[in-house]
């Protein structure tokens, strides 16, 4: 009976211990980024220009591109970066649109991300935000050679291709 009594109180004991360690235990979601909206990507909607500029560049250039010019403005972050692999390689154009009205980016950004590339003789350009784009952009988008990344896909970028403690302490 005696043992039986030991096993019982050890066995209650272990769960004790487990449950106040993970009450004190840090949540994940702080660590990912996540936000009270629960979204693991809204951080990326909240970088200003300059941190948006810096991501774009660290995960293009572990996408093997070298990036040649970096344009910060109010609205957003302009890179221009070539692919040096032959034949599927290229110039491109990367327009990182930070901070859209209702986190929504609509089909002018769009357009002038393709006006940009023409004027720059770019062969393709990608459009890049924390937010979403709208109806009127995705079909502005359609049969133009240009790619529209949104929070989730850019999200998904980023855990494939940058470690998430490289992210925190640059950007």
């Amino acid at each position: 009976m005696g043992i039986l009594v030991i096993a019982v109180g050890g066995l209650a004991l272990g769960f004790g211990v487990i449950i106040l360690l993970s009450v004190g235990a840090p949540k994940q979601d702080a660590a990912a980024g996540a936000s009270a909206d629960g979204s693991p990507h809204a951080w990326l909607a909240r970088l200003d220009p300059p941190d948006m500029g810096k991501l774009l560049g660290m995960l293009f250039a572990e996408l093997k591109f070298e990036v040649e010019d970096t344009r910060v403005t109010e609205s957003g972050v302009d890179l221009f970066a070539q692919n040096p692999t032959p034949i599927t390689g290229g110039r491109v154009y990367i327009r990182g649109v930070c901070h859209p009205p209702l986190g929504v980016v609509g089909e002018e950004e769009v357009r002038v991300a393709l006006e940009t590339a023409r004027a720059e003789m770019v062969g393709k350009a990608l459009v890049a935000t924390g937010g979403v784009f709208s109806p009127e952009a995705r079909s502005t988008a359609e049969g133009a050679p240009v790619e529209l990344i949104d929070g989730a896909s850019l999200m998904a970028l980023i855990k494939k291709h940058l470690p998430p403690v490289g992210v925190a302490q640059r950007v």
